[in-house]
């Protein structure tokens, strides 16, 4: 993980042709854990219907949609972890969103989400390492 971190450190920050404001930043890093726990539960549904069709899909012969699914599911339970060292402003929850982020672009690989890959690589790549000096 530290190795995707040196690389995309530079690209998300330094060499990006836009950064957030200083109050955007905190206003994000004192916020992110509150949404993050609102929004868990209509994750959790999310995944849970769409775990059905995806179940189905296993059984018809599309078994990386289906591992898709797996690294969504994985990725949730990982981004629920991050909550409390987030709201300690900890690196340990900075680290924790980093991770859920790979493993939702390998999700969105496995599932053939290219539109979800690119939106999910700048946006979220974008607003999680701008926020990164916040975590200790």
């Amino acid at each position: 993980m530290d190795q995707i971190e040196s690389i995309l450190t530079p690209i998300f920050t330094t060499k990006s042709p836009v950064q957030l404001p200083e109050t955007w930043r905190e206003g994000l890093v004192k916020y992110i854990p509150w949404i993050m726990l609102i929004l868990a539960p209509l994750s959790l549904l999310a995944i849970g219907l769409g775990g059905l069709s995806y179940a189905l899909d296993l059984f018809s012969g599309h078994f990386l949609r289906s591992l898709g699914m797996i690294f969504s599911i994985v990725a949730m339970v990982v981004d629920l972890l991050a909550i409390k060292p987030l709201f300690d402003k900890s690196r340990k929850g900075w680290k924790l969103l980093l991770l859920g982020y790979v493993l939702t672009l390998i999700s969105n690989i496995l599932s053939f989400s290219f539109v979800g890959l690119v939106l999910g690589f700048l946006i979220g790549g974008f607003f999680l390492f701008q926020i990164k000096t916040y975590y200790k």
